[in-house]
């Protein structure tokens, strides 16, 4: 419980003020945003050095906050006890897929596959609102290349390309892990139909966009994909959608 009398009454204001603000959506899709304000303070990521000097490293090369990183560096090293590769579809600059790379580093058996189009969105569809194709294509290869090597990491793979269209033959094996950060439905759902035969026990797929106002296509396959009695989904207050291959 806590007994802090300043911190309470703060949390008491910001719940108040929570309160009095009005929902917001896109016209007609009936998703639901407003403002969230957790009230939890534990922060990891400051008493993890090696994340920190590694998010300094790449926060230019990501749009992903601290929390949803941690996030993800937290997941990825759990999943070196879960059969399989690591799959990141929506590279942009590399910096996420750097984390994830970063968190196997000495799991010599895995490789992190990166897969991005490199020229923007694509499979953008009507069940989006803000995304009409071609976001995000402010990247190269080379870019994501040049991070790799900066931060010394082999453990990973490019693949350029629609991925699965273009380039699924690349990968051979199961997948321990999957994030996707496509920010569209169509693509989303495309990857993981590709992803779902190949997914080992125990995998976790995480879904960037699910949290965010205009991302409204992630949210609506998010919300589908949680009625498969075969995965376990939380949704993380921070943006995150996370499902776990359970059987």
């Amino acid at each position: 419980m806590n007994t802090n009398p300043a911190l309470k009454e703060a949390t008491v204001h910001a719940y108040q003020t929570l309160r009095s603000q009005t929902p917001w959506q896109h016209e007609g899709t009936g998703i639901l945003h407003h403002r969230v304000l957790p009230f939890a303070t534990l922060a990891p990521w400051l008493a993890d050095p090696t994340f920190m000097a590694l998010y300094e490293k790449i926060q230019s090369n990501t749009l992903v906050d601290i929390y949803r990183c941690h996030e993800l560096w937290s997941l990825a090293q759990q999943a070196r006890y879960v059969e399989g590769d690591v799959l990141e579809v929506g590279v942009w600059r590399g910096g996420t897929g750097a984390i994830l790379a970063s968190a196997l580093k000495d799991s010599s058996d895995k490789t992190i596959f990166l897969a991005d189009t490199f020229e923007g969105v694509v499979k953008a569809g009507m069940q989006d609102t803000r995304y009409k194709g071609g976001e995000h294509a402010d990247t190269s290869v080379q870019l994501v290349e040049s991070l790799m090597v900066q931060l010394a990491l082999p453990n990973t793979r490019i693949l350029k390309g629609i991925f699965p269209d273009d380039t699924q033959a690349a990968i051979p094996g199961k997948i321990a892990f999957l994030h996707c950060d496509v920010d569209v439905y169509s693509s989303s759902k495309d990857i993981v139909e590709w992803c779902l035969p190949r997914l080992s026990v125990g995998a976790s797929l995480v879904f960037d966009d699910y949290g965010f106002f205009g991302c409204e296509g992630v949210t609506r396959f998010c919300n589908e994909l949680r009625n498969r009695k075969d995965m376990r989904f939380i949704h993380n207050l921070n943006g995150h959608a996370i499902f776990v291959k359970l059987f």
